[in-house]
């Protein structure tokens, strides 16, 4: 039995689709939850594949349309519980995200039972991804807000790679709408423009998605609230000044700013101050957020110690992680927005 490309396409997706998930499920990790997500996300799509090729060897074209839309419907709901479960750090499962499966399960039933909903309904689908993709990229934006407001880590907490993954997910399911409705758009030998774009999200969401966990865990519900609530101070002038000095005086004697994965949560215990208070004292009267506000003083320690070298071996990078930085992109581009120069044009400037 010999396959043309386009089938041959079907068959290479649902092989890997199938292979990641089976290292998703078995592999250890971090974050076994957003493995999980990942690898029901995976399988869903590897057997839309195979049903797809089912149509074109075993299938009418009727029987397989009663089940080529209920995979749509798994897809939204998979890709935003992965994105929160990457979003927040310990994440679990409520008895609420099983509404989420609902439409899939009717849809799912209808098509076993012989009821064709997919001919009647099959076009809300795209609206389901519609909507699931813009309740992501909301998720990701609150996270990149909490993120400077209480983390203090440099160059390895953000997830622009998922941004683009679900930019290349919604690319996908539109370009499949005008396949759907219009015709198709072959890209070699019927092997079609969906194909292409579903091999190249497969692959970079497995490669991300087993890596990322590995970098970054996460926030915590609470951290996420403080970009979600206001803190409304109720203090008198004189009793916040008390607290300015309180921080400023910590943050120049103990230099908590020299642990490169401070958090707001840990300077506020440090400081007994409620991280809410804490975040609002910074955003309000240093004016800065968090990430910045910790920044200022690493950087600060920097050109001190480029200055006044402990020992004239010293090397930018020994100093870079002295102070509290892990990453010498982030580094060097934070010291030159802060003063103008980068490390070495600055060391270079004091005459050293």
């Amino acid at each position: 039995m010999l396959f043309n490309l386009y089938e041959v396409s079907l068959i290479l997706i649902s092989f890997q689709c199938f292979l990641f998930a089976t290292i998703l499920w078995s592999g250890p990790g971090p974050k076994p939850r957003a493995n999980f997500l990942l690898a029901t996300l995976m399988t869903l799509l590897g057997v839309q594949m195979l049903v797809i090729l089912f149509e074109n060897r075993v299938y009418t074209f009727e029987e397989a349309q009663s089940y080529l839309c209920v995979f749509g419907f798994g897809y939204g709901p998979v890709l935003y519980l992965y994105t929160r479960s990457l979003i927040y750090r310990s994440y679990r499962f409520r008895k609420q995200d099983a509404l989420h499966a609902i439409p899939l399960t009717i849809m799912l039933l209808s098509a076993t039972f012989g009821v064709g909903l997919c001919s009647r309904f099959g076009s809300f689908l795209y609206v389901s991804l519609i909507i699931y993709s813009i309740f992501s990229f909301k998720e990701i934006v609150s996270y990149t807000k909490a993120l400077i407001q209480t983390q203090s880590a440099n160059g390895t907490i953000t997830l622009s790679w998922l941004k683009w993954t679900l930019v290349l997910f919604v690319a996908t399911f539109l370009i499949d709408i005008y396949q759907h409705f219009y015709q198709d758009i072959e890209v070699f030998q019927g092997v079609t423009l969906v194909n292409c774009s579903i091999l190249i999200l497969v692959n970079g969401m497995f490669y991300k998605g087993l890596k990322q966990p590995m970098i970054f865990q996460g926030i915590t519900f609470e951290e996420m609230a403080v970009v979600t609530k206001s803190f409304a101070s109720q203090e008198q002038s004189e009793e916040v000044e008390k607290k300015l000095e309180q921080i400023r005086r910590h943050m120049s004697e103990c230099k908590p700013f020299v642990n490169p994965m401070l958090s707001l949560n840990d300077l506020a215990l440090d400081l007994n101050v409620a991280p809410r208070e804490l975040s609002g004292l910074i955003n309000r009267h240093f004016n800065q957020n968090f990430i910045d506000f910790i920044n200022t003083y690493r950087i600060e320690m920097a050109k001190d110690r480029l200055m006044n070298p402990q020992d004239e071996k010293e090397t930018i990078i020994e100093v870079m992680y002295l102070v509290g930085f892990n990453s010498k992109s982030s580094f060097n581009t934070i010291f030159k927005k802060k003063t103008g120069l980068t490390p070495s044009e600055f060391k270079r400037s004091q005459g050293i």
